[in-house]
């Protein structure tokens, strides 16, 4: 049985400042298909243009050219409230900022992706708690993240990218601000969540990622162009 296409991306390019002195090329024309439950790492140095084809990817941004096709869908061509829906029903975030809010708790942060669907609250707070378990955070859900230690943030930063249950984990740099330990912890859940059949993207050009023998998939970018 053939592997099942999630995401292909059709000469996609993004350009800033066309036509001017300043043009950049961030991604220039780039090719490829994601199958459902691929672990794919984007590698490249800085500037080289992944956290771009990453945002393309996850319909974050749309492109200067080509097309991003969700299952055989174009998301290109779709208005915005369509492509909200596809980020919130098909992707779930792990930015390099984390970008957690220092004001409210853990449970407050990790319910947030939540609130917009309509959800009852009782049911958006199950689903939270059952995520902090998991995580080994539920001890910590009515701490503030400022209280956290960097592994607790980064645990919570998952939990919030996994409570909508999405299809497609999308992870920028996850490992910038982590020590050995901690990334060896955090590449370990992404290992349990590929195996509970979610497929992985991660933006990075840390060796401890892109070493993992579980990683199905490189693809390396410089200057906004696959090798």
């Amino acid at each position: 049985m053939s592997a099942e296409v999630l995401i292909e991306t059709i000469e996609v390019s993004r350009i800033y400042n066309p036509g001017m002195p300043c043009e950049v090329k961030a991604v220039d024309r780039i090719s490829l298909k994601i199958n459902r439950s691929d672990v794919v790492v984007i590698k490249g140095p800085s500037g080289s243009g992944k956290t771009t084809l990453l945002s393309l990817i996850g319909c974050m941004s749309r492109p200067t050219e080509g097309k991003v096709l969700i299952k055989e869908k174009d998301a290109v061509k779709l208005p915005e409230s369509f492509l909200t829906q596809i980020r919130r029903d098909t992707f779930g975030f792990i930015f390099q900022q984390l970008h957690l809010i220092e004001g409210i708790t853990v449970e407050e942060n990790v319910m947030l992706p939540m609130y917009p669907l309509g959800a009852r609250l009782d049911d958006i707070k199950d689903s939270a708690e059952k995520l902090l378990k998991k995580l080994d955070l539920l001890k910590k859900k009515s701490y503030k993240i400022k209280q956290l230690s960097g592994g607790e943030k980064q645990r919570t930063a998952i939990a919030r990218a996994l409570i909508n249950n999405p299809e497609v984990i999308l992870a920028d740099e996850p490992t910038a601000h982590l020590d050995t330990a901690l990334s060896e912890e955090f590449m370990s859940i992404l290992y349990d969540l590929n195996q509970e059949g979610k497929t992985l993207i991660i933006a990075t050009h840390d060796p401890l990622v892109y070493q993992e023998p579980y990683i199905t998939r490189i693809i390396e970018m410089r200057d906004g162009a696959v090798l």
